[in-house]
């Protein structure tokens, strides 16, 4: 498996980067939804410099990156006659620039006329542009579109099932905005899986697949539920995730509407785990032995932490923490109380955890 290493002053794209993987193992287009400003094009361009090494001249030459408008001709799409050939040389050239390149970004790609639109499908589709007779196969590796939304009154339009991967890119948190102010690049380490090791993944079964079909089948084509099984392996390897987090992570790129449906199917089995070993903290507390009931609750804690860090169970987490503490409260002593909300603190639940007990420092106010 290849570890490239992205180097960017972009703060909480890691989803992003992800996602730009997933497209470039997968060969499927990209769709990057966000406002103005929130690093959609810069992104792709980080991406892609990983790829040659940061070498500018390379950079350029293999990225292809277009804003669209009304006002955008399909030549600035499909390509010029390359005059200098035909003048000098008798020579009927086309100048192609996205055949060439490696990394596309179609910028505002709701804006595109008809004729854009075709040409762009048969760039997703087939991976060339056509010319009568002559056919320009393209090299892309990654291509992407961005657009703010995509418009109510274009939801049933099949040119948006093209892209078959969807990703919304979030604005940075209020809280991060020091990050930004720092203009410093830091390092991101995405995974990228062969072909052989995405076809000999076996972590998310063909029965769980199945499953997960039958929910989302309503709202996908056929042409994307015949990526899913290749899909789903390659999700699992780069985000390195169980089979419930990556079919939860395969619906939210490519059905988020479902998101829901598919959690109540996938998270009973793992939302009762935990709610029971809640239920059985009481009988743990009485037992006596503190040292084991802190050990019983970090666990707790622990199985809390990995729901609350996907997104799709963030509510469920927050009430299973609130049952948590609800019974340490009741049953446990006040120090258990204590060490519970230090570990929910540590583990980065804190937005979620009762605030801690200042320390008594002995100096006055």
């Amino acid at each position: 498996m290849e570890t490239r290493i992205i180097k960017t002053k972009l703060v909480g794209k890691d989803e992003v980067f992800n996602v730009l993987a997933l497209g470039e193992v997968t060969g499927l287009p990209v769709l990057l939804l966000g406002d103005p400003g929130v690093g959609k094009t810069q992104a792709l361009l980080d991406y892609a410099a990983a790829k040659y090494s940061y070498n500018k001249e390379e950079v350029r030459k293999n990225t292809f990156v277009i804003e669209l408008d009304e006002g955008t001709r399909t030549s600035e799409i499909k390509g010029r006659v390359n005059m200098q050939s035909l003048l000098e040389d008798k020579e009927y050239k086309l100048d192609t620039p996205i055949a060439d390149a490696e990394y596309l970004l179609i910028n505002e790609v709701d804006k595109g006329t008809s004729g854009i639109r075709n040409t762009l499908l048969s760039v997703m589709r087939e991976k060339a542009l056509f010319y009568g007779d002559i056919i320009k196969k393209c090299k892309w590796q990654v291509m992407v579109g961005s657009c703010n939304v995509i418009p109510d009154d274009e939801l049933e339009n099949p040119f948006w099932d093209r892209f078959v991967l969807t990703q919304k890119v979030e604005r940075v948190d209020l809280s991060e905005f020091k990050s930004i102010w720092k203009s410093t690049k830091v390092e991101k380490q995405i995974n990228l899986p062969t072909v052989a090791e995405i076809k000999n993944n076996k972590v998310v079964d063909i029965n769980a697949i199945q499953k997960f079909t039958t929910v989302v089948y309503d709202v996908i084509s056929d042409r994307t539920a015949s990526y899913l099984p290749h899909l789903i392996s390659a999700i699992q390897l780069i985000w390195d995730l169980d089979q419930t987090e990556t079919l939860m992570k395969a619906c939210e790129l490519i059905a988020p509407t479902k998101l829901t449906d598919l959690s109540a199917k996938l998270e009973s089995k793992r939302e009762n785990s935990v709610r029971s070993s809640i239920d059985a903290l009481k009988g743990v507390i009485e037992g006596g032995n503190d040292a084991y009931t802190n050990i019983y609750i970090a666990n707790v804690i622990n199985e809390l932490k990995q729901m609350y860090d996907m997104k799709s169970y963030n509510k469920k987490s927050v009430e299973l923490t609130g049952l948590l503490m609800d019974c340490i409260e009741v049953h446990g002593s006040s120090d258990m109380h204590d060490i519970a909300v230090d570990k929910l603190h540590d583990s980065g639940m804190g937005p979620i955890a009762p605030p801690r007990v200042p320390v008594d420092t002995g100096e006055l106010t």
